[in-house]
């Protein structure tokens, strides 16, 4: 379930396996040429394959997978993207609630919690999005029936739904414009993750930020230090063993070339693996995804990375 929102719009934080940020701003939709207008959900894989292999866009992706789930009465179709190696699995089922998501691939090395600021920070304004918080009015505004993104340990998630069509491309944009041209800024860094306050000319320097507040409140619970010092006992040598969250003891230790190089290495189109569940016809998935990652060249990341 969904974390109640706090005053700021933003979910208060849980352990890594429970959404950490909410969502938030209504911009308008992208327009996208050539998608198919009509709707069309096949009663088999094949005919779902007969149908999109006709669609030129299939001149940028390798269909590697098709199935059909009978119990949900579902076509499931794996596609490749030629140019960057992107995955994207398409879901094919009569259910106006169409759903979106893509996820990276955020292994972090230490517990400065880079994941989890990058997480909050790619949602403050876009390329396309120019403005401080590009999800505030969508949460308000839009037709939207999920919102939201989480920090796993080894993997970050941006999953949308709405059940009109036009709303629903429109939280794609925003979304894949968020992850791939986020506008972040040393100064982002000092808002999300942390920096020095002083209230007190007389008093020491003290460590303020969105993410090193909500850690402060996590590391005041009992439970979750006994779960974090079990990880690191069990998984001493791995990602598991440290904190995606983020430890605010090392929070202050990241350096905006840390954090500037994190999303460059791990947010890329070769990185991610997409998904789109719904009614809406499967060429216009692809063409959707095809305008952002087609600018995208491929980039192989070595698993021990």
């Amino acid at each position: 379930s969904t974390p109640a929102l706090g005053a700021a719009g933003r979910a208060p934080l849980r352990p890594a396996t429970i959404p950490i940020f909410s969502l938030k701003k209504n911009t308008r939709v992208m327009p996208l040429s050539g998608l198919a207008s009509s709707k069309m959900v096949a009663t088999s894989p094949d005919e779902v394959i007969a149908e999109i292999m006709k669609a030129p866009i299939m001149d940028k992706y390798e269909l590697t997978r098709s199935e059909k789930v009978e119990e949900y009465g579902t076509n499931v179709l794996l596609f490749t993207h030629k140019k960057t190696g992107a995955e994207i699995m398409s879901v094919t089922v009569p259910d106006e609630n169409k759903c979106f998501g893509i996820t990276f691939r955020t292994p972090p090395d230490d517990s400065t919690g880079i994941p989890h600021i990058l997480e909050h920070s790619v949602l403050c304004g876009s390329r396309k999005y120019p403005v401080k918080e590009p999800f505030v009015e969508l949460l308000k505004g839009s037709m939207q029936t999920f919102l939201n993104a989480m920090t796993y340990p080894d993997r970050t998630c941006y999953p949308v739904a709405s059940q009109n069509l036009k709303d629903f491309y429109n939280l794609v944009n925003v979304y894949m414009d968020s992850v791939l041209h986020p506008a972040i800024t040393p100064w982002t860094l000092k808002q999300e993750g942390w920096h020095y306050d002083i209230e007190d000319a007389s008093k020491p320097l003290k460590y303020k930020g969105v993410v090193y507040n909500e850690m402060k409140g996590v590391y005041s619970s009992p439970d979750s230090i006994h779960s974090r010092k079990c990880k690191e006992a069990l998984f001493p040598d791995n990602t598991y063993g440290v904190d995606s969250g983020g430890d605010p003891v090392v929070i202050p230790q990241l350096t905006w070339e840390k954090f500037e190089g994190f999303h460059k290495k791990f947010y890329h189109p070769s990185n991610s693996r997409i998904f789109f569940y719904g009614d809406d016809p499967v060429d216009a998935r692809l063409e959707l995804i095809d305008s952002y990652l087609d600018e995208f060249e491929a980039k192989p990341i070595a698993p021990e990375e």
